[in-house]
């Protein structure tokens, strides 16, 4: 077992240091967007990237969800060949349809977000980039199956600093406006193609089965009206604020998330890229309980750290980065929404128990529900409390995902995760957080300092509250003795 903690460990690492690349490219983007574009265009912007994502989510079918779980049952490389094969014909065919279909829509997709037909290029654009990327997700869902992270990690780094380059010719020289940062994005997902296509070539069995096509489907479909819930959860307090406010509250907000977005990077995303084809090959074995349940309790410890050192630093990210005034305000809702990350990490573990039972369809009934009591959250505090409502409502419908799925998932794969050291690990971090507010007039400088203090103090509180056990004190000191020596 402590192998494959150990493997875990270093893939998400490596996973992090991959997606490191994203944060980096979304950082020395954000003075230009905030130099190039007004705060109405980067909420435009805004608005129509996530509807870009979830198209994307929604449109291709989870059927990588499939691959990964159909593949993980068999070591046959033949039989694998030919799931990776009828993933990628299904997804290919899927992408020219979506593009067929869409794109007599475009006129009145324009009129719908922008009250006008000047933006109808803009979906073209998009509807192709929706198609590639719902293809690309095949080879690097094949990366994550055959644990080559380092491979994922440099080919998304590539991809993204093509988006860099991109983005700063087209915004800097050619003045394309928003426009041109969706054509960086298109060109970088059709080279990205070009360049995963002859690994894929290598590893196809060319054999269409309609049958396993038929069987994958059945799996994923449910995946998919999750995946809708899942996004409106993440993207539909946008499409809310859009409505009851503007595109600058939008824009505000937007920002906000961004940052928070560093701890989805780093560590979920990182995190279930590495473990997501682990636990699929580790969930029938008898270690499985303990293993889930130390991966849960030092990944809630981490989840939440990194939430403290986003939420104390948030005001000085954006002193730095942004190019005007009129964004700074957006630090102030960065602490609420990665409590919502917090919780969104949690529930990530919870939810895989239906994975390994092949009970996907409670996910989607789990999701749908929080879905509706976010929507009703969102049209009550709104109007009361502005994006801050926005935020607390993404805080209360992920915390109650985190909750019901704990519950439900233990009837079919029960793991005695450690809910209490949890708890005592968010409380310290809330506890943290809120004496740092007693700071918020001092010298800048002497804040700084002040919050790194804090930082350090996380991990010496939770040694106090005893939520490290012997037998792993004991490990970290002969990690730290050799690391000495």
């Amino acid at each position: 077992m402590l192998n494959k903690l150990k493997n875990t460990a270093k893939h998400t690492f490596i996973y992090s240091i991959g997606n490191l690349s994203t944060k980096i490219i979304g950082l020395l983007l954000l003075p230009l967007y905030t130099a190039k574009l007004t705060l109405l265009d980067y909420g435009r912007f805004t608005i129509l990237e996530t509807t870009s994502m979830f198209l994307t989510m929604v449109l291709g079918l989870r059927i990588v969800s499939s691959m990964m779980r159909w593949s993980a049952e068999t070591e046959d490389k033949i039989e694998q060949g030919k799931i990776l094969f009828n993933t990628y014909i299904v997804l290919i065919f899927t992408a020219i349809i979506i593009n067929i279909v869409f794109s007599p829509l475009k006129d009145w997709l324009s009129q719908v977000f922008f009250s006008s037909m000047e933006f109808s290029h803009f979906f073209t654009v998009i509807f192709a980039i929706i198609g590639f990327e719902m293809i690309n997700q095949v080879p690097m869902n094949l990366f994550r199956f055959r644990e080559k992270s380092v491979i994922y990690s440099v080919i998304f780094a590539a991809k993204l600093s093509v988006v860099l380059i991109l983005n700063i010719y087209f915004l800097v020289y050619a003045e394309t406006g928003v426009i041109g940062i969706f054509y960086s994005q298109l060109i970088a997902s059709i080279l990205q193609m070009l360049c995963t296509l002859p690994i894929l070539l290598k590893n196809f069995n060319y054999k269409f089965d309609l049958i396993l096509i038929k069987e994958m489907l059945g799996y994923s479909i449910p995946l998919i009206f999750s995946a809708i819930s899942v996004q409106l959860l993440a993207i539909g307090d946008r499409y809310i604020i859009k409505y009851l406010l503007d595109y600058s509250q939008v824009g505000i907000y937007s920002l906000g998330y961004k940052i928070s977005g560093v701890l989805n990077v780093f560590v979920i995303q990182a995190f279930a890229l590495g473990f997501l084809p682990i636990a699929y090959k580790m969930q029938n074995s008898p270690d499985a309980a303990v293993f889930f349940k130390k991966i849960f309790k030092y990944f809630s410890m981490i989840l939440v750290f990194g939430a403290l050192a986003l939420s104390l630093f948030s005001r000085e990210i954006l002193l730095i980065f942004a190019r005007k005034p009129e964004f700074y305000i957006a630090y102030k809702i960065v602490p609420l929404i990665t409590l919502a990350f917090i919780f969104k990490g949690i529930q990530y573990m919870f939810l895989l128990g239906f994975h390994y039972v092949k009970k996907t369809k409670y996910i989607a009934y789990i999701v749908t529900f929080a879905l509706f009591v976010n929507i009703g959250l969102n049209f009550v505090l709104i109007p009361r409390l502005g994006i801050w409502g926005a935020a607390l409502t993404t805080v209360i419908s992920s915390l109650l995902i985190s909750v019901i799925s704990y519950y439900v998932s233990q009837k079919f794969y029960p793991v005695k995760y450690e809910i209490g050291k949890m708890s005592l690990v968010l409380f310290v971090g809330i506890g943290l957080f809120l004496i740092s507010g007693l700071f918020f007039d001092i010298n800048i400088y002497i804040g700084i300092g002040i919050k790194l203090l804090l930082c350090i103090a996380f991990p010496i509180l939770l040694y106090v509250f005893k939520f490290y056990e012997k037998t792993e004190l004991d490990k970290m000191k002969k990690v730290l003795y050799k690391f000495r020596k």
